[in-house]
């Protein structure tokens, strides 16, 4: 029997054990949508989680004091309904939802929230010498205090002021989580998912991969409009593709812009897309000989031609980058930057006026394995290539893993390094400190091209500490125009968010933050 029907099998049992059937519900029957991810969850406690298979599951079950509205990454009231700032711009006053309980039946209130932020405040490593909790020590550290106020008022405090709170507020890692669950674990023990979202926790069967959820009827906002939620793992795109088409399940996500074509041509099927909250960029070292010279930086900028990349690696499914900010994160994002369109006679002339040796062979790192936002990362990497031998700078293009490829970066061992980057939060902060800062140009940090500009840095410093929303707007903006005049990236695409879908699932929308958002789906 061929592997294509096994699989096939496989799902079909799998559907008839959960749905009574996956391709339709009858009337009466309980509406069962069947979601296809390329891996395994690794775990359900949304604070410790970064894959993510896992934190599509967790937002299904956990929920935050605020979130992004749908379709946007504007912030809304979650379980928090209204919030305070006060004079000394660090003290954040949260009033919460009453009457709210978690799926366990415990209430949620002030106690919840602050034993849900400071149980994550441990240096506890994994067996692999990871930090248990890493987005605290990357994202919330600052907060230094969050305190009971009264049954359904919580303070935080932070060590300085901090622009992005309310955006970093809305992530996944700071989901609250029931204390009764959570309180008491024992080294390597997992918690038992309990939240307090449209849906709870029913069961993980590690061996298959699949997860089973179930709409929670005593939800305090809208109810969810299908009874289950049941996430597989089909590791292979074509299989969750023809997995789709035979109706086994409703909704697959990674598919890769060569597959999409099918999608399209089908009658039963459609895709929703998106643009995404990501950029895709070419990180020159500017620590290393020939990056530390601006002209050999705006040559390499000039060498690469954008639209056949967009094209051919993304399938046409991008947008061209100009700037290292998404268009998406308007109104922060700003199009007044200088550009560099494909001119391979002015790049020619650059490297001439910089003295640039032919003979060099900067070492150009790639990842061997697609990602969200680079689909086809080896032949994005031959492309540019190609582009930079024909302005005469040939480099010595490696690909090797992903993780390998993060290290080598870390620790400044390339001179051109194609990656990317999906914004956790709607904040310019999150792209522009992370990626760009001179605090991160730094050994094991982001900052990939170790762009250290003063200039720059006053202007993410006063972004970050900033309450004027004016304010911040005006100095990420002057701080896009500094990073593409003195160009230590080349900024290449956005990527789509794509979610192939069957034509019964309605009233699902992508969000940009390439996080599902199940709440209002249903099955017609």
């Amino acid at each position: 029997m061929s592997l294509t029907r096994r699989m096939e099998i496989a799902l079909l049992g799998l559907c008839l054990a959960v749905a009574g059937r996956c391709g339709g519900n009858q009337a009466g029957e309980k509406k069962t949508l069947v979601i296809a991810q390329a891996n395994s969850i690794v775990g359900l406690d949304p604070a410790t989680v970064v894959d993510n298979e896992s934190i599509n599951v967790a937002e299904q079950v956990f929920e935050h004091l605020v979130r992004y509205r749908s379709g946007v990454m504007d912030i809304e009231p979650a379980l928090a309904l209204r919030w305070e700032k006060q004079a000394d711009g660090r003290t954040w006053r949260f009033f919460l939802r009453k009457g709210v309980k978690f799926h366990d039946g415990t209430p949620f209130d002030a106690d919840a929230v602050v034993f849900s932020f400071n149980r994550q405040r441990s240096s506890e490593r994994t067996s692999e010498g990871r930090l248990r909790f890493p987005y605290w020590n990357s994202y919330f550290r600052n907060i230094v205090a969050i305190k009971k106020e009264s049954p359904h008022v919580v303070t935080i405090t932070t060590d300085r002021p901090f622009g992005p709170l309310l955006a970093s507020l809305a992530m996944f890692p700071v989901s609250i989580v029931s204390p009764k669950a959570f309180r008491g674990l024992k080294p390597g023990e997992r918690p038992r998912p309990v939240g307090t979202g449209p849906f709870k926790f029913i069961s993980w069967d590690r061996r298959t991969g699949r997860v089973t959820l179930e709409a929670n009827e005593h939800y305090w906002g809208p109810h969810a409009r299908v009874d289950r939620l049941v996430f597989v793992r089909i590791p292979d795109a074509r299989q969750r593709l023809r997995a789709l088409q035979s109706g086994l399940i409703h909704m697959a996500s990674n598919l890769p812009p060569s597959l999409l074509h099918l999608v399209r041509l089908h009658p039963d099927l459609r895709l929703a897309q998106m643009p995404a909250n990501n950029v895709v960029y070419l990180a020159m070292n500017t620590d290393k000989r020939p990056f530390h010279d601006r002209r050999v930086r705006r040559a390499v900028n000039y060498a690469i031609r954008k639209d056949a990349l967009i094209g051919l690696a993304f399938q046409g499914m991008a947008t061209k980058a100009i700037g290292p900010l998404p268009p998406i994160m308007r109104p922060f994002y700003t199009s007044d930057v200088m550009r560099y369109d494909y001119d391979p006679a002015r790049a020619r002339k650059l490297l001439r006026e910089a003295g640039y040796d032919p003979k060099l062979r900067p070492r150009f790192v790639v990842m061997d394995s697609p990602r969200a936002y680079l689909p086809r990362p080896v032949l994005a990497a031959r492309m540019i290539a190609r582009d930079l031998a024909a302005i005469g700078m040939r480099v010595d293009l490696q690909v090797m893993p992903f993780a390998r490829q993060k290290r080598i970066m870390q620790t400044g061992q390339h001179h051109l390094g194609l990656h990317g980057w999906s914004g956790d939060n709607g904040d310019p902060d999150n792209f522009l400190y992370n990626l760009l800062d001179s605090s991160n140009a730094v050994f094991g940090k982001l900052n990939y091209a170790y762009y250290r500009e003063y200039a720059f840095h006053k202007l993410v410093v006063i972004g970050r500490e900033s309450a004027d929303r004016k304010e911040r707007i005006r100095v990420y903006r002057e701080a896009q125009r500094i990073v593409m005049r003195t160009v230590p990236w080349a900024p290449l695409a956005h990527a789509k968010l794509v979610i192939a879908l069957r034509r019964e699932v309605k009233h699902f929308q992508p969000h940009p933050s390439s996080i599902l958002d199940m709440r209002s789906v249903s099955l017609e």
